[in-house]
């Protein structure tokens, strides 16, 4: 499926205690797949003592998982529990172009994850029934994603004649003109 995938999981914090059934079903599967788990305090650590955190604590929770998504190739967020934490980590999966996958249970919809017109999270709703099968079905749907992006942007009618006599020069695209300016930046600012 995605052997050595580094695949990223979280929920809301306090959603723990409320569906703990669940959120054990979610961590078997994730544990039986042939990928590695970038963030697992929240499957290792005890409701109460989630409930007693303080400021600092929260702070370390919330720096560790915006990293732990950077360090992911795909991200799994069960959003049934509404969190504006969970919303930013599911902003932050999708700023840094991460399959994002999100699942909530059925006759619920997900907080702040209406529909943007834009390319979003992948959405899948589940049942007590159906949970691990709807939950390998996402991570192998997030995992099949092209790896790459469209980039539009608007520029100058003069420019974008710059960079047509520029590529052809090159016997090139624009889009690979483009591609190859980009790199080569990478390249000499690394």
């Amino acid at each position: 499926m995605g052997e050595n995938k580094k695949v990223f999981f979280s929920t809301s914090p306090k959603a723990l205690p409320l569906h703990q059934a669940e959120f054990a079903r979610i961590y078997l599967v994730l544990h039986s797949l042939p990928i590695e788990l970038t963030e697992t305090y929240l499957e290792k650590t005890e409701p109460r003592v989630i409930a007693s955190w303080h400021s600092a604590a929260k702070d370390a929770f919330y720096k560790t998982n915006l990293a732990a998504i950077t360090n992911s190739d795909i991200c799994v967020f069960e959003a049934t529990h509404p969190s504006l934490t969970l919303a930013h980590f599911i902003k932050h999966s999708l700023d840094q172009d991460k399959p994002t996958v999100v699942l909530y249970q059925e006759q619920t919809t997900p907080f702040l994850l209406e529909e943007s017109g834009v390319i979003g999270p992948l959405l899948f709703a589940y049942s007590r029934i159906d949970l691990e099968q709807i939950l390998k079905l996402a991570i192998r749907e997030a995992l099949e994603l092209p790896n790459a992006i469209r980039f539009n942007c608007l520029i100058s009618a003069e420019l974008n004649r710059y960079i047509t006599q520029a590529a052809k020069a090159e016997q090139r695209s624009k889009s690979e003109f483009f591609r190859k300016l980009v790199l080569d930046h990478q390249k000499n600012n690394q």
